[in-house]
C-alpha cells in the first residue's frame, strides 16, 4: 500500500515539473515572438511606402491629371496711390469680402506724407479678383512679382506616411495586447509601448506639417507696399521763428568754439618743447653766423 502511495506521489511531483517546463518554454517562445514582432514592425515602419494601389506613386499619379494642384501662392505689389488711407480701407474691404485677414500691416511718415505696407491672407480661388480691385484703386502700379510653391507630391508622401505609421502602430497595439493576455514580460511590453509612443509622435509631427500644407495653399499670401503720388507744386511752410531758441544755439556755438581754443592751447602747451627747441637752436645758428661776418 505505502509503495503504491509513493508511486503516485512519484508521478505527481512528475507531473508538475512538466508542466512547469512547459510553462516556461511557453513564456519564453512568447518572449522571443515579441522581439521578432517589434523588429519586423520598425523595419515596416522605416521601409519606403511600395508602388501599389493607394500608395504615394499612384497617388502622384492621380494627382497629375488634376488640375487644381496644391500650390503656395504669393505676390508682391508697389502700388501709387492718391490717398494711403483710403486704400489701406480698400484692402480692409478687400480681407472683408473674400473672407481672408489682415496678417500684418505698418504705417509711417516720411516728409509728412504716409506709406505703408500690408500683407493680407486671401482665399486662393479669389486671388485675381483682390488683385484686381487693388489695381483699380492704385495711380500705378510700380512693381509686381508673382510666386508658386508646388507641394503636391510633398502633401500626397505625408498621407501615404501617416497611412503607414498607423497601420503600423495598430498592428503594435494588437501584439501588446497579445503579449499582455500571455502574461509577457515587463521588458517585451515597456519595449512596445516605447514603440507606439514614438510612432504616435512621427504621427502627429506629419500632421502637423499636413495641415499646415492646406492652410498654406487654401490662403495666398499679398504683400502691398503702398507709397503716394509726390506732390511738386506744394508750398514749403516756413519754420516758426523763436528768439529763445535761437539764443540757446548761439550760446551752444559760442561754448563749443571756445572749447576748440582751450583745446588748442593746451596741445600747444603739451607740445611746445617739440617746437621751441628746434626754433631756437636755429636762432642760435643764425646769430651765429651774423657775428662771423661782422667780425
Amino acid at each position: 500500500m505505502r509503495h503504491r502511495k509513493g508511486i503516485v506521489l512519484l508521478l505527481l511531483v512528475v507531473a508538475l515539473l512538466l508542466g512547469a517546463c512547459a510553462r516556461q518554454a511557453e513564456m519564453i517562445q512568447v518572449s522571443d515572438q515579441a522581439a521578432v514582432a517589434v523588429e519586423r514592425e520598425v523595419q515596416k515602419a522605416a521601409a519606403p511606402a511600395m508602388e501599389a494601389p493607394g500608395s504615394v506613386g499612384s497617388s502622384m499619379a492621380a494627382y497629375g491629371d488634376v488640375a487644381d494642384r496644391m500650390i503656395i501662392r504669393r505676390t508682391y505689389m508697389v502700388v501709387v496711390v492718391e490717398d494711403t488711407d483710403a486704400m489701406l480701407a480698400r484692402l480692409q474691404g478687400i480681407v472683408s469680402q473674400y473672407g481672408g485677414y489682415v496678417s500684418e500691416s505698418n504705417r509711417w511718415l516720411s516728409n509728412e506724407q504716409p506709406y505703408a505696407t500690408v500683407t493680407l491672407r486671401i482665399p486662393a480661388e479669389n486671388l485675381e479678383a483682390a488683385l484686381g480691385i487693388v489695381r483699380e484703386g492704385a495711380i500705378r502700379i510700380e512693381n509686381e512679382t508673382s510666386s508658386g510653391d508646388d507641394v503636391t507630391e510633398e502633401y500626397v508622401d505625408l498621407g501615404a506616411r501617416v497611412r503607414n505609421l498607423e497601420a503600423t502602430e495598430t498592428e503594435l497595439l494588437e501584439l501588446l495586447s497579445e503579449v499582455r493576455r500571455n502574461r509577457g514580460s515587463a521588458e517585451d511590453i515597456l519595449a512596445i509601448h516605447n514603440r507606439i509612443t514614438s510612432l504616435r509622435g512621427e504621427i502627429e509631427s506629419l500632421k502637423g506639417r499636413t495641415q499646415y500644407l492646406e492652410r498654406m495653399t487654401a490662403l495666398a499670401t499679398v504683400t502691398i507696399e503702398i507709397r503716394p503720388r509726390q506732390q511738386p507744386g506744394s508750398v514749403v511752410q516756413p519754420a516758426r521763428w523763436n528768439p529763445l531758441v535761437t539764443l540757446s544755439d548761439a550760446a551752444r556755438a559760442f561754448v563749443e568754439v571756445l572749447q576748440v581754443l582751450v583745446d588748442l592751447a593746451i596741445w600747444l602747451l603739451i607740445l611746445s618743447p617739440f617746437v621751441l627747441i628746434p626754433v631756437l637752436v636755429i636762432w642760435l645758428i643764425i646769430r651765429a653766423a651774423k657775428r662771423r661776418r661782422q667780425a
